[in-house]
């Protein structure tokens, strides 16, 4: 069976545009589902949100808060996505650790394919990494 060549030259998917998703409806627990009306998911994106009005995230990066990212059973969560990079998702993320979240969006923002070493990572986002998705195949038309 004949094999397609591919081109060995591969696009570089450092410096590509990240998309930071930030999970709005977590809640604090089953118990206390809100705090003065809202979610621990609204407080992370007001905490990431307020990193990044100063100015300390990738200039080529976007924030998105989202209604869901699927992580439920274990809140609070954040996704980070990059054409050609592994899909990472953190869970049990809280306020404080808005700051780490923007780090490693640099790190991630840096990194050749996102799959980023867990020794690379703040130490408050280490054992939280709880999705790893490899990085959609490239169609070739």
């Amino acid at each position: 069976m004949a094999r397609a060549k591919h081109n060995s030259k591969r696009t570089s998917c450092k410096r590509q545009p990240v998309t930071l998703y930030i999970c709005r409806s977590c809640v604090w627990s089953e118990a206390k589902r809100e705090r003065d009306g809202k979610r621990q998911g609204e407080f992370l994106f007001e905490a990431i949100k307020r990193e990044v009005d100063l100015s300390r995230s990738p200039k080529n990066s976007t924030l998105r808060a989202v209604h869901c990212l699927n992580g439920c059973k274990s809140p609070c969560n954040v996704a980070f996505r990059s054409p050609g990079k592994h899909g990472l998702r953190f869970s049990h993320l809280t306020p404080e650790n808005a700051g780490d979240v923007l780090s490693f969006l640099s790190s991630y923002y840096d990194s050749e394919d996102g799959d980023i070493p867990e020794t690379k990572m703040p130490v408050s986002m280490r054992n939280k990494l709880t999705v790893r998705t490899p990085p959609p195949r490239i169609r070739s038309h």
